[in-house]
């Protein structure tokens, strides 16, 4: 990771792992991801190579976050769990009165890129199992009639905030909906 360039061909090879896992090691995986994530437009995995026509910003980016990636990330990590399993399984497995959830799942009705799949349906499972948590939850996603309705139902605290988005050249406004169920 430390030694990857920002390069195209590298991006190309990026892709080439994620797309045949069960070819490569999970050292290359991981690898791949990373650059994926950090070499792609907006860091959208599935997008093409991201690169500055006059600035070198895009790569200065990617040096940035080796360089960040330091010893006292490495050691806070060691105490991090991670899983790889159905979000709603983790907040009822994990659920309690002091628990805090931050959930910022694919957004329905948009482009989700490797997300995709992830369906209204999904949204709605989130949303009832958000809904009877001990704890507390913040939720990140785009308005929609589905969120609206649980908000109405269950008294919860949405917020909109307007922001410029980074994906079109006019920089169209997009909103973003963050929602909880706690006072601040």
């Amino acid at each position: 990771m430390r030694i990857t360039m920002h390069s195209r061909s590298q991006h190309h090879d990026a892709h080439v792992i994620y797309n045949n896992p069960h070819m490569f090691s999970e050292m290359k995986r991981a690898w791949a991801i990373w650059v994926l994530a950090n070499q792609s437009v907006q860091s959208v995995i599935d997008n093409s190579w991201g690169y500055e026509r006059k600035s070198n910003k895009t790569a200065l980016k990617a040096t940035n976050k080796r360089l960040q990636f330091t010893e006292d990330i490495s050691i806070r990590l060691q105490n991090v769990q991670i899983e790889c399993a159905d979000a709603n399984y983790i907040i009822k497995s994990r659920d309690c009165e002091d628990a805090f959830f931050y959930c910022d799942p694919p957004y329905i009705n948009t482009c989700q890129g490797h997300y995709d799949g992830y369906t209204e349906d999904d949204y709605r499972k989130l949303l009832d199992t958000l809904s009877q948590v001990k704890g507390k939850f913040l939720l990140s996603s785009f308005p929609s009639d589905i969120l609206r309705e649980y908000v109405k139902l269950h008294g919860w605290i949405s917020e909109e905030i307007v922001m410029r988005s980074t994906a079109s050249k006019t920089r169209k406004k997009k909103v973003e909906v963050l929602t909880r169920n706690y006072n601040i």
